[in-house]
């Protein structure tokens, strides 16, 4: 899960020189710059949910204007409070919104502290309190999670002081801090900090509770009864209860119950989400694969229903790349395809072997962060993330290919490469100032690689690779915090992205042959060291034996694969989608194909037979072992249902009902 981010304000609670390249006469350029220029129009927005781009721009404008705004006003009143919190509360807003790899994070703590300073009552009043708290969240998400962690304690220390344990202040904070200290790799200290948030949160921060529950790794029985009354709960108040309608044991039930979770009525349906995760989590640790999969797909009905998603975008932005960056066409007589071709192979692009990059591309939950991980592991190497520098850069690229004279000049292409890099380098830390390679895990950058390709010739792009199937389901069962996966809470659609993602690879091996390197998962965990031998030589990097203990590696991740770079290479999730492949068909059947390849291609073990079990319907007779398979699983959810029933009755005497409340 994402970190969670605290952005609002505290309100009623004070509140990222090449020579001229020979240049075709207008006639010959203009439908060309034409066609860069609109379909660089569709992917300047790319990386952003396509029903949500123009909405997101224009918030971004008015959140520019409002800090604009601010800004004067708390230079005009440097000792006003509500001054100083504006600012710092839309910096932190727009430092959400629109990522610039911490830029305005320094601004935005200044005028944190500042407003603390300022607070009503004073330093150690509630109000500042409540702006510290806001400064670490801030300082979480903009990387500086060691200074985050220290600020969450001294906000809890000062909640403490003021008998405010009870509180969304303190509890949230807790959250954080569980989050930020999961980040710095002390994952059992976290765990041991999300059972106080349980403990802490009930009846008092229904989202910090039911996020916990989210995070947690290991379940008690007691408190797997608990998810599941609290569960229970949330489920029969979502569909109504007619208390008029029901007989005197079932009132006094649904009545006891209610008491026990009403507090949690307040919540929208995407923070009720969690519980469903939480029990998925611990379903899945006990072996139960039915229920957990019922609490899985639950949890995602109601994300998807709050947010749903429509692909249109994604294909259209596809297909125009795809459109854009033809295959070489060796002896073609159109002059564009001469004046194209070289420019697809970097001739205008920018090079600086002082620093390299290295995009890391492809679908989530495939391996990326554990290849970042492997590659920052590198004394030359610095991870940067998810953050880029590259879409802010595309409109700039934009007014270079369609200059209205049809003219393209090779200097100015290398102009956005090397302000590309210039901005990745001022993202260095202090410690990696050395660093020759720099690593952007933009995923999404799978749709800009042909840019990529023109602005930076020496930019090395690795493809992170997984099990279709696999991957489809690891998206499902991660529930994704925050934007750029508006398609994960539905199988269609995320087979769907797999598809696209895909066309994309395979495209970008015909018009860049040998540009991009895939990387298997299934391949790292079967060699690891050839694997790796082979992504560095890729990219140029000579070997270095720390890459192999990655584990061991001390850096902030902040992303849902936090957990599996803090361990060695395990083979327990190759293969894993075979475990809950009868309830997968929304996903397996649009992908069958490509899963074919794929096993064909990485060497793993054919999965037709259960693909036609579960997507052909095949006579049972065709398959004893697949007969006797669907039978256990038929008796063990029977038996799990009837144990339900039990449990549901024990706690509703006296009858008199109406079916399930």
């Amino acid at each position: 899960m994402k970190v969670s981010q605290r952005t609002d304000p505290p309100s009623t609670k004070p509140q990222q020189s090449p020579a001229l390249m020979t240049i075709y006469p207008a006639d010959h350029m203009l439908p060309k710059a034409m066609r860069i220029a609109a379909i660089l129009l569709l992917l300047a927005v790319a990386l952003l949910p396509a029903p949500a781009a123009a909405a997101q721009d224009s918030s971004r404008d008015a959140l520019e204007a409002r800090a604009a705004a601010a800004r004067a006003a708390a230079a005009a009143r440097p000792t006003d409070f509500n001054a100083h919190l504006e600012l710092a509360t839309v910096l932190h807003q727009l430092d959400h919104a629109a990522p610039n790899g911490g830029k305005r994070v320094p601004e935005a703590a200044a005028a944190y502290r500042r407003a603390a300073e300022l607070a009503p009552g004073g330093q150690t009043s509630a109000a500042a309190a409540y702006v510290r708290s806001n400064l670490a969240a801030l300082l979480l998400s903009g990387g500086r999670v060691a200074e985050a962690a220290e600020e969450m304690k001294a906000t809890m220390a000062q909640a403490e002081a003021l008998g405010l344990q009870q509180t969304d202040l303190y509890v949230g904070t807790l959250f954080n801090l569980a989050k930020a200290v999961q980040q710095l790799g002390e994952q059992e200290r976290s765990q041991k900090l999300m059972q106080r948030v349980l403990a802490q949160a009930k009846g008092v921060s229904g989202a910090s509770y039911l996020k916990a529950w989210a995070a947690l790794k290991a379940f008690t029985p007691e408190q797997v009864a608990e998810l599941e009354e609290c569960a229970r709960y949330l489920r029969r108040a979502r569909k109504g209860v007619d208390e008029a309608a029901l007989g005197a044991g079932k009132l006094r039930a649904w009545q006891k119950l209610k008491a026990r979770w009403d507090w949690l009525d307040g919540l929208d349906d995407v923070d009720k989400s969690w519980i469903s995760f939480g029990l998925f989590h611990a379903y899945q640790q006990a072996g139960q694969h039915d229920k957990a999969w019922r609490a899985l797909a639950e949890g995602n009905a109601l994300q998807d229903a709050a947010a749903p998603f429509d692909p249109a975008q994604d294909d259209v932005n596809t297909q125009a790349v795809i459109r854009m960056f033809q295959p070489p066409k060796p002896g073609s007589a159109d002059p564009t395809d001469a004046f194209y071709a070289p420019l697809m192979r970097g001739a205008g692009g920018h090079r600086d072997p002082r620093l390299r990059p290295i995009f890391v591309v492809g679908m989530p939950r495939s391996g990326s962060t554990l290849m970042e991980q492997i590659l920052a592991s590198h004394s030359e190497v610095w991870g940067a993330g998810e953050d880029t520098a590259l879409a802010p850069l595309l409109p700039e690229l934009l007014a270079v290919l369609q200059d209205p004279s049809g003219q393209v000049e090779a200097a100015r292409i290398a102009l956005v490469g090397r302000k590309y890099l210039d901005e990745m380098r001022g993202r260095l830390p202090e410690d990696r100032r050395g660093a020759r390679w720099v690593v952007d895990k933009m995923l999404r950058n799978m749709w800009n690689i042909g840019f990529i390709a023109m602005m930076l010739p020496d930019a090395c792009i690795l493809h992170a690779a997984r099990h279709p199937a696999d991957t489809g389901l690891s998206c499902f069962a991660q529930p994704f915090e925050g934007r750029g996966t508006p398609w994960a809470s539905n199988l269609t659609h995320i087979a769907h992205q797999i598809q696209l993602v895909q066309a994309l690879a395979d495209h970008w091996d015909a018009a860049l042959p040998g540009r991009m390197m895939h990387i298997r998962y299934e391949d790292l965990v079967r060699d690891q060291e050839g694997t790796t031998r082979a992504m560095l030589a890729h990219c140029g990097i000579p070997w270095e034996n720390a890459v192999l203990s990655f584990h061991t590696t001390q850096r902030t991740v902040s992303t849902a694969s936090l957990a599996q770079v803090r361990q060695r290479l395990y083979r327990g999730s190759v293969l894993r989608f075979r475990q809950y492949a009868r309830h997968l068909a929304p996903l397996l059947r649009p992908l069958r194909q490509l899963i074919s390849r794929y096993e064909r291609e990485a060497g793993l073990a054919p999965s037709e037979q259960l693909l036609a079990e579960v997507l052909d319907r095949a006579p049972p007779a065709a398959d004893a072992a697949g007969e006797q398979r669907q039978q256990q699983e038929q008796a063990e959810a029977k038996r799990q249902q009837q144990a339900e029933r039990r449990q549901q009755q024990a706690e509703e005497p006296g009858g008199g009902g109406r079916g399930e409340l």
